[in-house]
């Protein structure tokens, strides 16, 4: 019996290429492991289900892009009449990410209708941007290396920067040009087999806000010189780089190298020809994808819109590994 999934997790994006499986021409099935999806896949391959079991994730994020709630759907089909059961499947993920050290966690796992689709049932997408700058008043040596300052906790975390006369009104300013519906073609990652397509989309907010050290209490000395902030950012969808580049383009405002109004500007003239090459795109250790929200009818599986008959399973996976 066949059945469709939908699972939500989270990973530390450090370690994987990109949250996507590299494609390779007629080897869909090939196992990927510097990939989220590969990974997933290669766990899910452990049920020994009668297909493969190929990921389709909700949302793509570039290497060292986080996760604290992601979802992707999948299909499994068992001999009989019987099916995987849901929370079977988290145990059996979960087991195998941490015999492998690998970063992914899987927080749930649901059968939904056999027409769900994880990324166009989406209804909207949440990400926050974490960065952390000197304290006004605050000066390191010149030939220093700011690595010394960060945090081992923080490493590959959050985005720290040293940067002079960092206003955060100006980053509030900024921001209230962004929301709305906007082609946002000078904030996306310039791509020649996809400069035709077309990329309007409805930013539905902006909230900046201060944020926290993840941190013990043994950097309690270094967290002193920093100002911690974070950017949520949510909308239905994004297009490649969008954040990181509203990010390079708010944080050039908030130092004094554009004006705030100029980002209007750059949304009415949608060009790869009006990104100032002096913004800087700014890393992926900072951008985590938060949250994957669903209309909550359209997750319900309704046994009798199907003319194949549910049936559970044993609570055991042992015919399975």
């Amino acid at each position: 019996m066949k059945a469709r999934y939908l699972t939500f997790f989270s990973y530390i994006g450090t370690r994987f290429r990109s949250s996507e499986k590299l494609w390779l021409k007629d080897k869909r099935n090939h196992p990927d492991p510097e990939s989220v999806q590969g990974m997933i896949e290669i766990g899910l391959l452990k049920l020994k289900s009668l297909n493969y079991p190929h990921i389709t994730l909700s949302s793509r994020t570039d290497g060292g892009v986080h996760a604290l709630s992601s979802s992707a759907h999948f299909d499994l089909e068992r001999y009989g009449s019987k099916i995987y059961e849901p929370h079977n499947i988290s145990y059996l993920l979960n087991k195998f990410f941490y015999n492998t050290n690998t970063s992914i966690f899987v927080k749930n796992c649901l059968r939904v209708p056999d027409n769900f689709h994880a990324r166009f049932n989406a209804k909207s997408r949440t990400y926050l941007y974490r960065f952390a700058v000197l304290k006004q008043g605050v000066e390191l040596p010149e030939n220093s290396s700011i690595a010394s300052y960060i945090p081992i906790e923080e490493w590959r975390r959050c985005h720290y920067m040293r940067l002079r006369g960092f206003d955060i009104e100006k980053v509030k300013e900024g921001a209230k040009y962004l929301v709305g519906y906007h082609d946002f073609t000078t904030f996306k990652k310039f791509d020649k087999l996809k400069e035709n397509k077309q990329s309007r989309r409805e930013l539905k907010s902006v909230v900046v806000r201060p944020g926290a050290p993840l941190v013990t209490s043994y950097s309690s000395v270094q967290e002193q010189i920093w100002d911690h902030w974070e950017v949520e950012f949510k909308g239905r969808a994004f297009v490649h780089n969008q954040i990181r580049r509203m990010m390079g383009t708010l944080i050039s405002c908030a130092v004094g190298k554009l004006p705030p109004e100029e980002i209007k500007v750059m949304l009415q003239v949608p060009s790869k020809h009006s990104w100032y090459t002096f913004i800087q795109n700014c890393p992926p250790d900072g951008l985590y994808l938060c949250n994957v929200e669903y209309d909550p009818q359209e997750l319900i599986y309704d046994a009798d819109a199907t003319s194949t008959t549910e049936s559970q399973i044993d609570d055991e996976l042992s015919d399975s590994e």
